[in-house]
């Protein structure tokens, strides 16, 4: 009734504006409200106008919220809310304002104009604060790591700080009454529905809301979901897994499917009417799920390619200075001087936020929330898949039923792709933060397991390679002798030493055909990931065994051995080309008057393509290293499936081949400047190629050397024999049988030039039209009528299915029965 005190009103702004210095004064103060004045205030105006009294009062210090930063004076304004949860009555009023979630915000704007928005959308994140990098990382080249690390961690006890009160105050709101945790949940709804761009590719950041805000409400969403990720899932089966297709507040209806067309989609989803009511944990779960989705995932990913521009504006931050350390004395001096100084500018600026990024994206404590949770979402799948749906409480059987289930089917695909985002973000920035050590590591493991031995329940072939980039990740050493983090759980996980060996080798087969433009390449990265994972668990027994049983799948290793030889061709031919062209510009380059004597552009040009040369020699010599030594080791377990008719020729000659480039006529051609620097180590990989030979030494093998009139030297392995001795790479008693084996297809040689002098020349409808050799089974090929070997046709459908003659899909089964040439052979 301001007129009965116009003294005291006369120069106050009247209305609520006047409670929100007392709402932001402690309790205690001379300014603030007494004890217990607003549970008073409620009680007597709680259906009588508590509204027009409250809200515009809260809406007032909610605005002023806006202006900080995770580092300025927001603390009162925090404080006030939190004070207000307290009283029960307050909480449950808090979300039925207008402004707890207006009908008109925009994805861009709900942070700023919804009552909760300015509190979540606190953060360090440079996009949306700034003066947080500027001012807590400042001259970051001159200051110690130590120093870094401490501003670091104090922005982040601010960040957990603020997320423990958020927490408070959202979970004040929840236990307050049914309504009220319904409003809260349809106002993280509502988040989601105008920022479901975020989760693109490509999307305007001043379009949907800040990275910032969408990792704080998640926060707050993990904390909600802490009671049920015990570790022994108490309450997983309280989660309804059919929660996309019978409720309304998160729409996923035209994501892509796990394992599902369009078509296949709209049915599914079109047959029932969706609803809200659902239990609290699996509203939580799924608003968690989606939210980590459109927030700190994306963040993840676009902390990746602020990584790559980084590193490229390093680049030129070096090369800028050294071309004005060139100039220093020429004209154009000054003006590269001014470039250099404004990209180091440039540099130092990016610098400081990406140690903000690092302070918000590599917190210990936010990441092992995230692993908490989607240990539970990997059980969650799993047991989805599981016949009997006990998992984890017993764990999966293996290998899966054939009909995929259909609530499993239609999940959205980036929940799968979210987590292995999440894993590999681990495994690339996350080594200290030490996460993966502090959480239990069985559920991923079981996860990854049961989808690479299962690879039909996931269509798209690049999240399993992700599984595998994870896989690679996680067992590298890391350094001083210890073993990768995931490495112990592999060799003692019983899922682990039953499934992992031929899941990777079947994984090894299949990723030849991805059905994307680039699968020519992406398949040798990611057989460059198996083959380490592969090498670092290859000391356990269990993992040999199980490449010995899989052997035994002759279809299945007979094309793992035909992927295996033609990657090894293909690389140790691009290696080797690679370093020859280097050689042979390294070489130009010694010789300054006639390097001196080109034109500068030319030189120019030269010098780029050798740092081209350089890279693809690097990851060719790398790639080529470790299929090698997976040969080696391989083929010291089991030699029986190598003498296979498709393969043991095909293999003899590539052996045959690669140690005529290593020690033939034109090895002097591969001695490059610094070779450690492209990987490349001549006599190590020499000793590998002989050991495969002595691995191999089976009579059949001595044959297949024999016949190779291509490539096969006595001298060669001459030459081989005494590199490895004179660099005590290998015994004398090694040598000793590599001469006994060298003897041996020398005996061969000469009886097989014996026999062909007896045999005669066969007539050309004997021979093979592909290899020119007689043919011992021929066959018809049925779509362009050609005969050919049958082992020479199972050796080319190893790797295209497809008649080589006229393109016409083909399967051996299709193959018939040719005319048999024992006659002509007696």
């Amino acid at each position: 009734m301001p007129d009965m005190f116009p003294q005291i009103h006369s120069n106050m702004e009247l209305g609520p504006t006047q409670l929100v210095p007392a709402l932001l004064a402690d309790p205690d103060s001379a300014d603030g409200l007494p004890s217990g004045y607003i549970s008073e205030l409620l009680s007597r105006f709680e259906d009588d106008g508590i509204d027009m009294i409250l809200s515009p009062a809260l809406a007032i210090i909610s605005a002023q919220v806006r202006q900080y930063s995770i580092i300025g004076e927001f603390a009162p304004h925090l404080q006030s809310l939190l004070r207000l949860c307290e009283i029960k009555n307050a909480a449950a009023l808090l979300p039925t304002f207008p402004d707890f979630d207006p009908s008109n915000a925009t994805a861009s704007n709900i942070e700023q104009i919804s009552l909760l928005g300015p509190y979540f959308a606190l953060s360090a994140y440079p996009d949306s604060a700034p003066d947080v990098g500027e001012k807590y990382f400042q001259y970051p080249e001159d200051r110690n790591q130590a120093d870094l690390y401490s501003a670091m961690n104090g922005l982040r006890g601010s960040i957990r700080n603020l997320d423990r009160s958020l927490f408070t105050i959202c979970n004040s709101i929840v236990r307050s009454g049914a309504n009220p945790r319904e409003h809260l949940l349809a106002y993280f709804g509502h988040i989601l529905k105008l920022n479901e761009k975020r989760a693109q590719m490509q999307v305007d950041p001043r379009t949907v809301a800040s990275g910032g805000f969408m990792r704080n409400v998640c926060a707050t969403l993990l904390s909600f979901c802490e009671p049920f990720l015990d570790i022994r899932a108490s309450k997983i089966d309280k989660i309804d897994t059919t929660y996309f297709r019978t409720s309304d507040r998160i729409n996923t209806r035209k994501d892509t499917k796990i394992n599902a067309d369009e078509v296949q989609s709209d049915a599914y989803y079109d047959a029932v009417q969706p609803t809200n009511s659902h239990n609290f944990i699996t509203e939580v779960f799924y608003l968690t799920l989606t939210f980590l989705h459109c927030g700190p995932i994306r963040s993840f990913v676009n902390f990746n390619h602020f990584i790559r521009e980084y590193g490229e504006l390093k680049k030129q931050c070096s090369k800028a200075q050294e071309d004005a350390a060139q100039a220093a004395n020429s004209p154009q001096g000054m003006i590269q001087d001014y470039v250099a100084k404004q990209l180091k500018k440039n540099f130092e600026k990016m610098t400081q936020q990406k140690l903000a990024y690092e302070t918000m994206l590599l917190d210990p404590e936010f990441l092992g929330q995230i692993m908490q949770y989607y240990n539970l979402v990997m059980a969650w799948l799993v047991r989805m898949v599981d016949q009997k749906h006990r998992h984890p409480w017993d764990t999966v059987l293996l290998p899966l039923p054939n009909d995929i289930p259909e609530n499993f089917s239609m999940l959205p695909e980036w929940i799968i792709e979210d987590i292995v985002e999440y894993f590999i973000f681990l495994g690339k920035y996350g080594y200290e933060t030490q996460v993966i050590k502090r959480h239990p590591q069985e559920e991923l493991v079981t996860f990854i397991i049961t989808f690479l031995r299962n690879m039909k329940y996931i269509k798209n072939p690049y999240l399993k390679a992700k599984f595998v980039e994870i896989l690679f990740f996680f067992t590298h050493p890391l350094g001083n002798g210890i073993p990768g983090e995931l490495e112990s759980m592999l060799n003692s996980n019983p899922l682990a030493l039953t499934h992992l060996v031929p899941s990777l080798m079947a994984f090894y087969v299949d990723v030849e055909q991805t059905g994307a433009s680039s699968q020519f390449y992406d398949k040798f990265n990611i057989r460059y990931n198996i083959s380490h994972v592969m090498k670092r668990i290859w000391s356990h027994p269990m993992h040999r065994q199980q490449l010995r049983e899989a052997s035994q799948d002759q279809e299945l290793f007979t094309r793992f051995i035909n992927m295996l030889m033609s990657d090894i061709t293909y690389l140790m031919d691009e290696s080797l080309s690679k370093l020859t062209e280097i050689h042979q510009t390294q070489s130009e380059m010694e010789d300054p008057t006639s390097w001196q004597a080109q034109a500068p552009e030319i030189r120019q040009e030269r010098e780029g393509n050798l740092q081209s040369l350089e890279r693809q020699a690097q990851s060719y010599v790398a790639l080529g290293n470790e299929t090698i030594h997976m040969l080696r080791y391989m083929s010291a377990e089991v030699v029986e499936p190598f003498m296979v008719n498709e393969i043991v020729d095909r293999l003899a000659a590539m052996l045959d081949y690669n140690l005529s480039q290593l020690v033939g006529p034109k090895c002097t051609e591969l001695k490059v400047k610094n070779p450690q620097k492209y990987h490349f180590q001549p006599r190590q990989l020499l000793s590998e190629f002989i050991d495969i030979y002595l691995n191999l030494k089976t009579p059949t093998f001595v044959q297949a050397v024999a016949r190779d009139e291509r490539s096969y030297r006595k001298e060669y392995f001459s030459k081989a024999a005494s590199i490895l001795l004179k660099y005590r790479i290998k015994s004398t008693d090694e040598i000793a049988a590599l001469e006994h084996f060298v003897t041996q297809i020398e005996k061969a040689v000469q009886s097989g030039a014996e026999e062909e002098e007896e045999l005669g020349e066969a007539p050309d409808e004997f021979l093979d039209p592909i290899f020119f050799s007689l043919m011992e089974d021929p066959v018809l090929l049925p779509t362009s009528g050609n005969i050919v070997d049958r082992s020479t046709i199972r050796a080319h459908l190893l790797s295209d299915n497809r008649d080589p003659f006229n393109r016409a899909p083909l399967q051996m089964d299709m193959v018939q029965p040719g005319i048999h040439i024992y006659i002509y052979i007696l």
